[in-house]
């Protein structure tokens, strides 16, 4: 078993687990995002895409619109969108990114720090 399936067999386990026993949806999100991130990873953009919305439509419905964890989730979409050549799309999602982390983080969070290198690696190639 590679890397990646044991990974993917991990976090698929937890999201059974999270799942079946009315887990805290919050909690869920979490495991969405980590699924999402290792498909990416594997270059598998359908199921990417399809963990990132899973975890940004409970994390939208649970959270004010400018809270840091939504940031997480707007850069997880502008990199899947970067690395498909989505490069609009990708530049409005780290910009919705970058706008909560300036509002919420301090200037020297690696969080900020991360999505704007990402945001000038679209700026690049738009």
């Amino acid at each position: 078993m590679g890397h990646y399936d044991r990974a993917l067999s991990f976090h698929q386990k937890a999201l059974n687990i999270q799942e079946n026993v009315q887990y805290n949806p919050m909690d869920c999100t979490t495991t969405y995002t980590n699924l999402g991130e290792k498909y990416r990873e594997m270059k598998d953009h359908t199921m990417t895409l399809t963990y990132f919305q899973k975890g940004l439509e409970i994390r939208e419905r649970k959270l004010p619109k400018n809270h840091p964890d939504l940031a997480v989730i707007y850069h997880n979409f502008a990199k899947l969108y970067l690395s498909t050549r989505q490069y609009n799309t990708a530049m409005k999602n780290v910009q919705q990114a970058v706008e909560i982390a300036q509002a919420k983080l301090p200037s020297n969070h690696p969080h900020l720090l991360d999505y704007n290198e990402t945001f000038e690696k679209i700026r690049k190639k738009l």
